[in-house]
């Protein structure tokens, strides 16, 4: 089951390009690493005196105070991904755009960055540099980036000797003294500026699969204590040793060579948190309850994602007398995954400041459980994408915020994970990235290599960041306001009887503007646009609502004006992907038909489920296929994020409408080379297939609506191209080039201001718990 793709998992899928090997942890054999260096580091001359510029103490991080003394340190964190709109993860900015980041970042009220993996050195040259300068410095959380090991085992001998080797990596790059030579997906160079006065925690590894720990500790059944220089772990399972013995390594990797020490963590969500959800059954679980109930039980997954079948418990680690600086737990938690965290009753009892919260009773658990740690939320955010991918009972949905409902919740987020007593959080993220990937989209954006190359609204792990990058090298491409200015210099594609249709399309959306003798009255018309988006022998070759004429052109969609509420895009029904969950046994193309029957497009976010104690829980499904009015003016005091169409005004005061038409709900995957989805019976394998069009064609149509759409036929008045014989020609070709290099500007969303304020009102140090 592809779940959701965690909030780097996929710069882990971008920087797996050979990553780390290693030696083994559990027992006593080194192998030799995986690669050798060609640049080796400066000698590293000891200390003379210990670095700690941070501790874990009392359940809360603290700071020195440059005064021999400490001070609590509540963390304002934002994460940061660096690929910008072209870029995979691993083609990282230059230093210009890291300064300016950073400024933004202080000026937005964060003091703390974390990253996941190395960056190149421009950056540690500009947080240095900023830090210098600066009156409050920009602290830094720096991570250990891996993937999974092969056939799960964590001491595969390669795996972990790269692993360390990553290790001594960052630990390098820490403190200036690191040469790493260039490598595919890594960042590489001399690394020559210190930041480690300021690194305020390290935190290790990614968002480790259920699956993973759960073979892994089948290879290695059992639990034991297991003590290191530094790190301690109590009657812990195989992969709990293997993260003390992690942790011990980088604690003395750090240690011996450069006498630094500070707080450290393992990554963890609620996936593998220490808690027993009721509601969260494992696979195995379900189907002996399916079973018992005599519902339908599908095939076991040979390698399940069980969200509650194994969990990391830092509260089996401690330290030893040579652990200075402190442990921490680092979860990576968001306020609607997994479904436990909406499901389990208890948490429907908690409230926050603003009234009931099921995320805020999730953190009063998990705080209630870390009674000797401090707690970092080091994710946690809500995207502003169009559409839904999981569901939340008080709207922290993922996705389907605009940017003033994503600044209102991420501000809320923060408040709950302050008042719940956390050393702070960390808000995922800063940017907007075009590669991400989100599983509901997943499927429908390809190929994966190029997906940096376009932008999709309908993608909610595209929508996470403050600052957004947008298709138009200087500003949109049209703007959705109603006003047909920008429209003067596009030429017709169709026109005649008063009417003209015009088409632009960018790495973003398909954007129609139509131009009419008069304002529409959407009371006694509606109009409607048919694509031919495949081929002109497939499709229906009947319009929808209306006794005919017939197209000449197979339509794939159609898109339906009706007024605010009736406006939307429909799809083919044996075109359609029923709830945007593609089945395998089905091979998804287009048919010639001429039936007249057009779906609105659906998605299924979440599964129905069943808890362990036998509770039914009903699952969600949204329509995504309606259009939102609104104006994307964002000088206009009504402006909405979410805007996809306007009516207005044309010239000489003509009737006016646009409209922007994400490429995705077009079931377009690849819109830089005019890739569709489409499998007409020559492909095998991947039940979703694309194929190349050759361009899309349009048919533009008028019907009376003196009655609601499909009570019965409508009366067609006019179409473009006029109907010749009860029939529709086939229309010109419409074709948009291709591009290896998209266009995009960059802008503050709503939420930024919003979360700024949000970041003022917190607290500098965390709130004590007794």
């Amino acid at each position: 089951m592809i779940r959701r793709l965690p909030a780097l998992k996929m710069l882990g899928l971008a920087l797996s390009l050979g990553l780390p090997g290693g030696e083994a942890l559990l027992s006593a054999t080194p192998a030799p690493p995986s690669r050798q260096r060609t640049n080796l580091p400066r000698p590293v001359p000891r200390p003379s005196q210990p670095q700690i510029p941070a501790r874990a103490h009392d359940r809360r991080l603290e700071v020195a105070d440059g005064a021999g003394g400490w001070r609590p340190f509540y963390v304002k964190g934002v994460n940061l991904g660096a690929a910008i709109p072209g870029r995979h993860p691993s083609e990282f900015p230059d230093r210009a755009t890291y300064d300016g980041w950073i400024r933004e970042m202080a000026e937005a009220g964060f003091n703390t960055i974390r990253v996941y993996t190395i960056h190149p050195p421009a950056f540690y040259e500009a947080l240095r540099a900023y830090n210098l300068g600066a009156r409050k410095p920009m602290w830094l959380i720096h991570g250990v980036w891996t993937e999974l090991p092969p056939g799960h085992d964590f001491l595969d001998p390669a795996w972990l000797a790269a692993w360390h080797r990553e290790m001594r990596d960052v630990a390098d790059v820490l403190h200036g003294r690191a040469r790493i030579p260039s490598r595919p997906g890594h960042a590489s160079g001399a690394f020559d500026a210190d930041v480690s006065p300021w690194t305020v925690a390290v935190i290790l590894g990614r968002e480790w699969e259920s699956s993973s720990v759960v073979a892994f500790n089948r290879q290695h059944p059992g639990t034991s204590t297991w003590t290191g220089r530094f790190v301690t772990v109590r009657e812990g399972h195989a992969m709990e040793r293997f993260l003390a013995q992690s942790l011990d390594r980088f604690l003395a990797e750090e240690w011996d060579r450069f006498q630094a020490q500070r707080p450290i963590a393992f990554t963890n969500w609620p996936t593998l948190d220490p808690l027993f959800h009721i509601t969260e059954p494992t696979e195995q679980e379900d189907r002996a309850l399916r079973r018992k109930l005599g519902m339908a039980v599908e095939a076991p997954n040979p390698d399940p994602d069980d969200e509650d079948a194994a969990s990391l418990d830092m509260e089996k680690f401690d330290g030893t007398a040579n652990l200075r600086a402190g442990l921490f737990a680092s979860y990576h938690a968001y306020p609607y995954y997994p479904d436990f965290m909406n499901l389990d009753p208890g948490y429907g009892q908690a409230r926050d400041h603003l009234g009931p919260s099921h995320y805020a009773g999730y953190l009063a658990d998990l705080m209630r459980h870390h009674a000797h740690h401090p707690v970092l939320i080091a994710e946690f955010g809500v995207p502003s994408s169009r559409i839904v991918a999981h569901w939340q009972p008080q709207g922290m949905t993922h996705g389907g915020q605009g940017e003033r409902e994503q600044g209102e919740q991420d501000a809320r987020l923060q408040q709950d994970i302050y008042d719940a007593g956390c050393a702070g959080g960390v808000l995922f993220a800063w940017i907007d990235e075009w590669f991400k990937k989100n599983w509901l989209t997943l499927p429908f954006e390809r190929p994966f290599e190029r997906k940096p190359l376009w932008y999709n609204a309908m993608d909610a792990e595209e929508n996470y960041g403050l600052i957004a990058y947008r298709p138009g090298a200087k500003g949109p491409s049209i703007l959705i306001d109603g006003k047909a200015e920008d429209w003067a210099r596009i030429p017709a594609y169709l026109e005649g009887r008063g009417l003209s249709l015009k088409v632009v399309a960018d790495e973003g959306w398909l954007h129609l503007g139509l131009f009419l003798p008069r304002p529409v009255d959407f009371s006694k018309e509606a109009i409607l646009v048919g694509l031919d988006t495949v081929d002109v022998r497939r499709g229906d070759h009947r319009l929808p609502w209306v006794a005919g004429p017939r197209s000449e052109a197979g339509l794939e969609f159609v898109i339906l004006f009706q007024g605010p509420d009736h406006t939307g895009v429909f799809v083919d029904a044996p075109y359609a992907i029923p709830d945007y969950r593609p089945l395998p046994q089905h091979r998804y193309q287009s048919v010639a038909n001429e039936a007249g029957r057009f779906l609105l497009p659906t998605a299924k976010s979440n599964h129905p489920r069943i808890g362990r104690d036998g509770t039914r829980f009903p699952g969600h499904t949204t329509e995504i296929g309606w259009l939102r009015q609104g104006t994307q003016d964002r000088a206009d005091p009504a402006f909405d994020s979410r805007a996809e169409w306007q009516a207005g005004r044309g010239p000489g005061g003509q009737g006016f409408l646009e409209a922007r038409i994400p490429w995705t709900l077009l079931q377009v995957t690849d819109p830089s080379q005019r890739m569709v989805l489409d499998d007409p019976g020559r492909k095998h394998g991947d039940p979703l297939e694309s194929s190349k069009s050759t361009g899309f064609r349009f048919v533009l149509a008028i019907l009376d609506a003196d009655k609601p759409l499909g009570e019965g036929p409508s009366a067609l008045r006019l179409t473009l191209p006029a109907a010749v014989r009860g029939s529709i020609p086939v229309p010109p070709l419409y074709t948009w080039p291709t591009w290896s290099r998209p266009t995009f500007h960059r802008f503050r969303k709503l939420s930024f201001a919003i979360y700024q304020k949000a970041l003022a009102a917190t607290p500098d140090e965390p709130r004590l718990l007794r």
